[in-house]
């Protein structure tokens, strides 16, 4: 059923299905996907039975930390659109984006879990990558953004902190602000002195890297 559809949750059990994501966010994060459903109900201080009326398979909560993932960066996105000043809301959503990286590294083995022909993640990846189209298009109109920046760009940009993240999270956590931060000079427009190598990757070969091999994102 479409979420649309559904009946707004009460108060006490959106509260408890906050608990049980939270709590499947960091068994993931700590112990892989392997960690049972009971050690999930336990560090949610729920019962089994309120689990499963949330999320009847194990799947069911692996899907709920793939959307949430996607929704929170495509708000995140969303909220930079309404910032003021373009340079400002684009950086802004990187900045935000890097630090969920950092906090959610479970992430990238529950969505590599779901399959890389999963409808629901092509849906949610072709919703945020239409916002970050629109902020890249906006910094590059408003003379914010260099303009030969694509859209594209900035996913791999991300796919390359999501990286740094993994590899440096527990040696040296503030890495992947480090190279952001580097990055985002080179996406003013006075560091454009010349044509880039290369034509920025369409959108079919981005789905393509972003799917295949050992480290797809």
């Amino acid at each position: 059923m479409p979420t649309a559809t559904k009946p707004p949750l009460r108060r006490d059990a959106q509260r408890n299905r906050d608990r049980i994501v939270a709590a499947t966010r960091a068994a993931f994060q700590e112990r892989g996907l392997e960690v049972g459903v009971d050690e999930i109900a336990r560090r949610a201080g729920v019962g089994m039975g309120t689990l499963y009326r949330h999320f009847p398979t194990k799947d069911a909560l692996i899907d709920a930390i793939v959307d949430a993932r996607f929704a929170e960066l495509t708000e995140a996105a969303e909220r930079a659109l309404e910032t003021t000043d373009a340079w400002e809301g684009f950086e802004g959503f990187l900045v935000a984006a890097v630090e969920l990286q950092a906090a959610d590294r479970g992430f990238k083995d529950a969505l590599a879990a779901r399959g890389r022909d999963e409808r629901r993640v092509k849906a949610a990846r072709r919703k945020l990558q239409a916002v970050i189209a629109r902020l890249v298009e906006r910094g590059r109109q408003e003379g914010a953004l260099r303009p030969d920046l694509a859209p594209e760009d900035v996913t791999v940009l991300l796919l390359a902190t999501a990286r740094i993240v993994e590899r440096t999270a527990g040696i040296a956590p503030g890495q992947a602000r480090r190279f952001l931060a580097l990055h985002l000079d080179g996406l003013r427009p006075t560091a454009a002195a010349g044509p880039l190598p290369t034509a920025p990757l369409t959108a079919r070969q981005l789905g393509r890297a972003m799917t295949s091999g050992p480290g797809r994102a």
